[in-house]
């Protein structure tokens, strides 16, 4: 397997930023008081932008997990999905986008230097690259298990965050969107997820489920004949169960499925899911889908 590319090209159509966006707000929800996350700073009027800009609201807000520790006031933040290369000309990219960032206070250096941290976010450890800066004087140093800190390359702190590696409990989101990801991991995270009340929450966890499931497929298939684990999944991804209910499908449709199942079909096409991502997920037979999907345009 190829270290750069992951091998995940029958992946390639995941929309892998909008997972990571839900990992990162879901590791960083007990911090939502203390912090602004914006996707896609433009840094001009050209397309030229960061993927992800954390600003800390609170300076002294401590951000007590494996990636928000190092943060200080500004922390830019690039992603790279499994088919993207991480070499030494992409690490000085992102780092050109971190100075111009700085340059772009609206007074003479209200943006400190020593304020702004960059940190690049990818799933496998970028072997070739840590090489090539050891070779050429760098020191790499691992600060937390997936969190490697780069020494003497920049004023700024730069750190490559390797999402298969994270072993911190409140950045589980990153760890279920691995292809190394566990049977245990993964319930975990599903049990946890459906607890979630606030909708924001909700469609964060719902985001970086879509990735998981797409890459551990029989796993997610052999989870929802696990009675916990499907109703786990049935209030993970229905957030208007009870609006549903009070409609309701009283009984199944012609040849009939359960209700429960009648209720999950219709919150995942309210949730604008397509009757083919939903036989994908759930394995329902496709005449099911579509008969649901009638049911409701009739109930209109």
């Amino acid at each position: 397997m190829n270290e750069e590319t992951n091998g995940l090209d029958a992946n390639s159509r995941l929309d892998w930023h909008t997972g990571f966006e839900g990992g990162l707000r879901l590791s960083l929800r007990n911090y939502a008081y203390f912090i602004n996350i914006e996707r896609e700073h433009y840094l001009s009027s050209e397309p030229l932008r960061i993927d992800f800009l954390v600003i800390k609201k609170t300076p002294d807000a401590i951000i007590d997990n494996a990636i928000g520790r190092g943060f200080r006031g500004h922390n830019i933040i690039e992603y790279k999905n499994p088919d993207d290369e991480l070499n030494i000309d992409v690490l000085w990219k992102v780092l050109g986008y971190a100075t111009l960032y700085k340059s772009f206070g609206e007074t003479v250096n209200e943006i400190r230097i020593a304020d702004v941290t960059v940190s690049i976010f990818r799933a496998k450890k970028p072997v070739k690259l840590f090489k090539d800066l050891v070779n050429d004087g760098k020191s790499i140093v691992s600060e937390y298990p997936g969190v490697y800190a780069i020494k003497g390359l920049i004023e700024l702190p730069v750190r490559i965050v390797i999402t298969d590696e994270l072993k911190d409990r409140e950045l589980m989101a990153f760890s279920v969107m691995s292809q190394n990801a566990t049977e245990q991991e993964i319930r975990q995270f599903v049990q946890e997820a459906s607890k979630l009340k606030e909708p924001g929450d909700r469609r964060n966890a719902d985001a970086v489920l879509q990735i998981s499931a797409n890459l551990h497929g029989e796993l997610y298939s052999r989870l929802r004949g696990d009675d916990t684990m499907c109703e786990a999944l049935r209030e993970l991804m229905a957030d208007d169960l009870k609006e549903a209910e009070s409609k309701g499908i009283e009984k199944g449709i012609e040849k009939g499925i359960e209700k429960r199942d009648c209720q999950k079909i219709m919150e995942m096409l309210k949730d604008g899911k397509t009757p083919e991502a939903i036989v994908e997920f759930c394995k329902y037979p496709m005449e099911q889908v579509l008969k649901v999907q009638e049911e409701m345009l009739v109930k209109k």
